[in-house]
């Protein structure tokens, strides 16, 4: 897919949001360390099975560079990454140049999962919940409205999956431990807000679909077999997670 730095109007005025960085001009330079990110990222994502593959050719469009997170220090690679996707501009991915090929795959599943959940919700309502940032979210300080831990549980349970396919297809070593401890995390982080969605009275009939499917998805990721240091960590991070957001809430219950 094009890789989009020279479109005047590839990104509307305001797309300024937490966890976006500005959109940035590439270099020749820069344009090579993307080349280079692209390389092995195929094989990666279809270590989640070939629907990975499938749904991203299908679905995405354009990538729009945005800058690292934190500065950038000349032939050095990034510090970090950030992506989102826009709901107005269907198939088009906003990213920073990722660290490795299987952060590239990770953030291709992720965004794919808002790109397909925004445009059912185009289609047919899944929930009438208000707006109100209120509930936990355990990859977020912040309070989330119910849409936002909506897309979140949806895209989290995905990379629950992909991680652990990618777990399974390394062989042993720091890329193998690096796959287990992700799985872990992004699975208990599902569990944690699952039930949350599961209980809303706020779900269409066609919410609750999906909502009853995200279900069978989590439990199936529940019976596999993890190594139980990586279940453990992830265990005590919702849980930290889940206590810091209660002293900032002022000890309110998170929803």
């Amino acid at each position: 897919m094009p890789l989009d730095d020279l479109d005047p109007y590839r990104v509307p005025h305001h797309a300024d949001q937490p966890g976006f960085t500005g959109i940035t001009d590439l270099d020749d330079l820069a344009r090579k360390r993307w080349g280079a990110a692209w390389s092995g990222t195929a094989a990666a994502l279809g270590h989640g099975g070939p629907h990975r593959i499938g749904e991203a050719v299908t679905l995405l469009r354009c990538l729009v560079p945005l800058a690292p997170p934190g500065g950038e220090t000349a032939g050095e690679p990034p510090p970090g990454s950030c992506s989102g996707t826009r709901r107005e501009a269907f198939g088009a991915v906003l990213s920073s140049e990722p660290p490795d090929a299987a952060g590239f795959a990770e953030t291709l599943v992720h965004e794919t999962q808002h790109i397909k959940l925004a445009a059912l919700a185009a289609l047919t309502p899944l929930h009438h919940a208000g707006p109100a940032p209120r509930h936990f979210a355990p990859w977020r300080p912040d309070p989330r409205p119910f849409d936002g831990l909506w897309h979140g549980v949806y895209s989290h349970l995905a990379l629950a999956d992909w991680w652990l396919r990618h777990a399974r297809a390394l062989p042993p070593g720091p890329g193998r431990e690096r796959a287990w401890a992700e799985h872990a995390r992004r699975r208990e982080q599902v569990g944690a807000a699952l039930p949350v969605l599961v209980g809303s009275d706020a779900l269409t009939p066609a919410g609750r679909t999906v909502a009853e499917g995200m279900v069978t998805a989590y439990t199936r990721l529940t019976h596999a077999e993890v190594p139980a240091d990586h279940l453990a960590r992830a265990v005590a991070y919702v849980a930290t997670t889940r206590a810091l957001w209660l002293q900032r809430q002022g000890g309110t219950h998170p929803s």
